[in-house]
């Protein structure tokens, strides 16, 4: 569904709920707080939230990098519609204790 707000096009629109995580330079939403994992993660620039699932973002290739926490295959994510980076996508994780962040979220914040 895709719904006009204030002439931007989302792609989905979450519902109200008691709080909601959108991008900082578009405000189109992203996560609902029920979806966020944890805030204690640290990104590139700074501190970083790891999310279930997010909507209105697209992601590229994935590629091979070496995190804090050992080697990872991640993808950038960015909205979709301002097209602003947000963080990336876990695709694969190469070491047993990183695996439950396959197929999460990481958003900088």
């Amino acid at each position: 569904m895709v719904k006009m707000t204030k002439s931007k096009t989302f792609q989905a629109y979450l519902p109200n709920c008691h709080r909601t995580y959108s991008c900082i330079h578009c405000r189109a939403h992203l996560a609902n707080h029920d979806e966020l994992i944890s805030k204690s993660f640290q990104g590139s620039q700074g501190r970083a939230y790891l999310f279930n699932s997010v909507v209105n973002v697209g992601c590229g290739p994935a590629e091979e990098r070496v995190l804090l926490t050992g080697l990872h295959a991640v993808a950038d994510i960015y909205c979709e519609n301002c097209k602003t980076t947000l963080g990336w996508k876990y695709e694969h994780a190469f070491e047993s204790s990183q695996k439950y962040k396959e197929e999460k979220h990481q958003q900088i914040t």
